[in-house]
């Protein structure tokens, strides 16, 4: 962005741009909380209801709270929220939500974009990240820490940003990869008195880990990710080709845009002393191209258990929201006068979010997005079966589909109410006479190494109850998830 561009974004009212990132933000939310209490959907149906289930029973369980895969801090700070059920999770993820576009505003605000109140319809206008705030993921508040941690850099508190961003390792595990981004700006800067805060999460979370587990080294010895991922590996492009979805079209061609814009700012020596330069590029483009890279790298390697999970880059939003603002700042220069200039940014906005209604694989599909998916309707009916036959809590239940424990109000740490259900060693041999079996298509598969014909064929298990959906509604005729349950009669 030109230094003339930039003076005169300082020269509009700053009062008044501040009154509508407030009016933006208080509606935008007020529309996130209203659609928590509408949508039954979860965004999946297993890594969201597993990290809610953590948070739910810390209170009970409280282990929970050291769980190297549930990730500590998150657990730490959605416990609380979660003992509403998962309609907490959802309000917790709405503020969670709230809060980034806040900070997105206030960087975008910091750097001098003209109406930097857009950073937060940027971000509620991207797709994914609207959607994945009625999720119990970790994306959300990993995304915060982010931008909270770039806002209080860009706005003169290195030392808050130090001390804050340390602790994003302990809610996604990426996070030490992008604290590195930290030590290199500070190196640039010659701020080496704040790269001791830089441990601080580390340090803290090592000492707890020496005083509960009696191991200070638990941070890395109890790391859930096998060095080589046993999901196999996928295509280099995988995640480059997933920001339409992340994004929607219209953002993504504004991020481009703001992308190309500081590609050639970097050419410019005379833009490349601005004061706030160095930490826009390693912290706003720097987090969004490493972490990209770095989870492209994952997966076309097959490394650390990566899934391919596209989600994962709702953590970048907030930032790229601030990258859009500034592609469309350059856009708009195009207008000849301040009214053309408007119409432009009018427009963009309107694009922005009407294309999230046009009906496409890349916006919002009501159905897909906002009801309760095939795979959950179904555990649903084994779990009102299951009442209607046996009584709710009379048995124990072995499963390994997170959300029959939802379902069925199963305690799922609780080892005599939900034994484990593997297929190593003949784990099952240990399932108590009695118990009832839940086994679905997917997770019994792929978690538990379960299959059905290995099931069907041991007489100590009988089929009682089968139900079965198209997995996708659009398209029945390609595949169903189906719930089968089983007992253990001898």
């Amino acid at each position: 962005m030109s230094p003339s561009a930039r003076l005169s974004a300082a020269a509009a009212n700053p009062a008044d741009s501040h009154r509508r990132a407030l009016l933006l933000l208080a509606a935008l939310l007020l529309v996130s909380v209203v659609m928590a209490f509408i949508t039954t959907n979860t965004y999946d149906s297993g890594d969201s209801i597993k990290h809610y289930l953590f948070a739910r029973y810390a209170f009970q369980y409280p282990m929970n709270y050291m769980d190297s895969w549930a990730k500590p801090l998150f657990t730490l700070l959605a416990s609380p929220a979660a003992q509403g059920g998962f309609i907490g999770m959802k309000l917790f993820q709405c503020a969670i939500v709230a809060l980034s576009a806040w900070c997105a505003y206030v960087v975008a605000r910091t750097l001098r974009l003209p109406a930097p109140e857009l950073a937060i319809v940027f971000a509620y206008a991207s797709p994914d990240y609207f959607i994945i705030q009625f999720s119990g993921l970790t994306e959300p508040l990993f995304g915060l820490i982010l931008v909270a941690s770039v806002a209080l850099l860009m706005t003169g508190r290195p030392g808050w940003s130090a001390a804050l961003i340390t602790w994003l390792p302990f809610v996604r595990s990426e996070g030490f990869i992008l604290i590195g981004l930290w030590v290199v700006y500070f190196l640039w800067r010659r701020q080496w008195r704040y790269l001791p805060l830089l441990v601080l999460g580390y340090a803290v979370y090592s000492a707890v880990g020496a005083v509960v587990l009696g191991e200070p080294g638990w941070v890395f010895g109890h790391n859930p990710y096998a060095t080589k991922s046993v999901y196999g590996h996928g295509e280099w492009d995988h995640f480059v080709f997933s920001l339409p979805g992340l994004l929607g079209w219209v953002v993504l061609f504004l991020a481009v845009v703001g992308g190309v814009r500081m590609a050639l700012d970097l050419l410019d020596p005379e833009l490349r002393q601005r004061r706030l330069f160095s930490a826009e590029l390693l912290l706003v483009y720097g987090n969004i191209c490493v972490f990209i890279a770095a989870h492209t790298i994952f997966w076309g390697a097959g490394l650390f258990n990566s899934f391919g999970m596209t989600r994962v880059l709702d953590v970048t939003v907030p930032l790229f929201a601030v990258v859009a603002l500034n592609g469309l700042t350059w856009l708009v220069q195009l207008g000849n006068t301040p009214a053309a200039q408007r119409r432009i940014r009018l427009g963009w906005v309107a694009a922005a979010v009407v294309f999230l209604f046009l009906g496409t694989r890349q916006g919002f599909r009501w159905r897909r997005d906002f009801t309760r998916p095939p795979d959950q309707e179904v555990a649903e009916n084994a779990a009102a079966w299951i009442r209607k036959t046996y009584g709710e809590g009379t048995r124990p239940l072995a499963y390994e589909f997170p959300y029959v424990a939802v379902a069925t109000n199963n305690d799922f740490f609780d080892a005599k109410q939900h034994p484990d259900f593997r297929a190593h060693g003949d784990q099952l041999a240990e399932v108590p006479v009695g118990t009832l079996i839940v086994w679905d298509d997917w997770f019994s598969r792929t978690e538990g190494y379960v299959q059905l014909p290995m099931l069907r064929r041991d007489a100590r298990f009988r089929e009682m109850w089968h139900d079965a959906q198209p997995r996708n509604r659009y398209h029945p005729e390609r595949d169903t998830t189906q719930v089968i349950v089983f007992e253990r009669v001898r």
